[in-house]
């Protein structure tokens, strides 16, 4: 038989081949898991967690999770809904980790949007027309006088040794174009 590196496979195999149940160590982790996935649920709105296929014990624990102030009993809503998530279906942890990984999919859009918006602001300022000229061929619905107007406006307070007020109106009005 060859030797196997990896302790989950290592405990799972027999000398006959068949398999046993995992080891002690790999349900622990199994269990950390799902308590910690219970845990994420807190973060969501309930709105976002309603079409969820939940446990009715579940949702209750949750909602006293959210309404506990010591951190006491936190700490032991938290325990609890790690032990209610072992008893879910998969179905219901699968919608979970559907739900999350969807989450950090937005948040990742999210943060790469703001980083664009960022660009176009940083290029509009240090290059003037040619990056606006640049941003209306790829966005033509950008208001081009506004956007000229503004970057005079961040020279003149630039010149004055006044703060730039006009960096933070581009980067609200770049936002919005992006998001549209």
């Amino acid at each position: 038989m060859p030797v196997n590196d990896n302790p989950d496979q290592r405990d799972a195999e027999v000398d006959d081949g068949e398999t046993r149940e995992p080891s002690k160590s790999a349900r622990k982790r199994e269990m950390h898991h799902l308590q910690s996935l219970g845990t994420a649920l807190l973060d969501f709105p309930p709105a976002k967690i309603a079409p969820l296929p939940l446990s009715e014990s579940l949702r209750e624990a949750l909602a006293q999770a959210r309404a506990a102030k010591k951190h006491g009993a936190r700490k032991r809503l938290l325990q609890f809904i790690g032990k209610l998530m072992r008893t879910e279906s998969d179905a219901a942890v699968a919608a979970i980790q559907q739900l999350l990984a969807q989450s950090e999919a937005d948040k990742a859009a999210e943060k790469q949007q703001l980083h664009e918006c960022e660009h176009w602001r940083d290029r509009i300022l240090a290059e003037g027309t040619a990056a606006i000229d640049a941003l209306l061929a790829v966005h033509p619905d950008a208001d081009r006088q506004w956007l000229r107007q503004t970057h005079r406006l961040h020279q003149q307070q630039l010149a004055q040794g006044q703060p730039t007020a006009a960096a933070r109106k581009l980067f609200k009005y770049l936002r919005e174009l992006l998001t549209t």
